[in-house]
């Protein structure tokens, strides 16, 4: 059975009228109700550590956004001055946990808690050479449970750009899609803000 991402993608690449030099992008808003119910999982291995950035400064965090997204193009935080991105990561509201494998950066996910209605996922990835260990789904789990000591929803997006696993795995952990949307992406290739060499499974823009 064809997933939802995959019928996405191929659509994606029939849509007319993209501006040049941008990537056509299919986006869901997902959001899960009671992170709190979600049972917290024992770590695959013994070794792992999830420990808060409390104050992370720039060159690390650029370490970890730029390595985690480079394959996905993540190239908004990329396009930042240092002062404009310290000024988003540099708030109490802001939770950057790191996933540590045998004291090796594995993974980070973003937590925003600076809303009163609901607890926001900004950023999850995993670090190249980590995925297909079992490590994406605890380190989502953890992140669920993270945002379960706050009373209140959690809410993440996921696009066609990401992971073709992302959507079906926060389907599977109870996430609802809310919302959905086209919308057009500026290629962070075009203009260097990404080596021209990353994501090869996404052809560059028209």
């Amino acid at each position: 059975m064809t997933s939802d991402y995959h019928q996405e993608w191929q659509r994606q690449l029939t849509r007319k009228n993209v501006p040049p030099g941008h990537l056509p992008v299919h986006r869901w808003y997902l959001r899960l109700e009671d992170p709190a119910s979600n049972p917290r999982p024992a770590p695959p291995a013994s070794h792992l550590r999830i420990i808060r950035a409390e104050k992370p400064n720039v060159p690390f965090y650029r370490f970890l956004y730029h390595t985690a997204g480079e394959d996905y193009l993540w190239g908004d935080r990329r396009r930042m001055s240092d002062a404009d991105l310290l000024a988003k990561i540099d708030h109490a509201d802001i939770h950057v946990m790191v996933l540590y494998d045998r004291g090796t950066p594995a993974g980070f996910f973003e937590m925003d808690f600076s809303s009163v209605k609901h607890s926001k996922v900004n950023y999850f990835a995993l670090l190249p050479g980590n995925i297909g260990k079992g490590l994406g789904s605890y380190l989502l789990n953890e992140a669920i449970c993270y945002a379960g000591r706050r009373d209140m929803p959690l809410i993440l997006d996921t696009c066609s750009l990401d992971h073709s696993s992302a959507l079906e795995n926060y389907r599977k952990r109870g996430f609802a899609v809310y919302r959905e949307e086209d919308e057009e992406y500026p290629d962070p290739r075009l203009d260097g803000t990404i080596s021209a060499s990353a994501g090869k499974h996404l052809p560059l823009a028209r």
